[in-house]
């Protein structure tokens, strides 16, 4: 395959992890794992935004059909990116909230 439409792909592979990761972290279901709440929002905040940055550059490189999978994917990072942004800054403008 080539390497227009691997990239793409791979790039919403990662967004899945990323956006189910940050999810994952704000509801509590890697808290079992990681014990530190700020810690599991800021990692799942970073991954999906890392994520979104390689989604929007593979996307404007790659074939037409690509900008499904991208789209829905990016959707889903924006979903993650706003899900652990608001806990996290919650958490640092009231206290006890983690």
């Amino acid at each position: 395959m080539r390497t227009e439409i691997v990239r793409p792909l791979s790039w919403c592979a990662a967004g899945i992890i990323a956006s189910w990761v940050a999810v994952m972290g704000s509801v509590g279901v890697l808290y079992r794992h990681f014990p530190n709440e700020p810690l599991t929002l800021t990692f799942g905040l970073a991954l999906t935004v890392i994520s979104l940055i390689g989604i929007v550059r593979s996307a404007r490189r790659g074939p037409w059909w690509c900008l499904i999978p991208t789209t829905v994917v990016a959707i889903a990072a924006t979903i993650g990116i706003i899900t652990d942004s608001t806990l996290l800054l919650l958490g640092l403008t009231i206290s006890g909230f983690y």
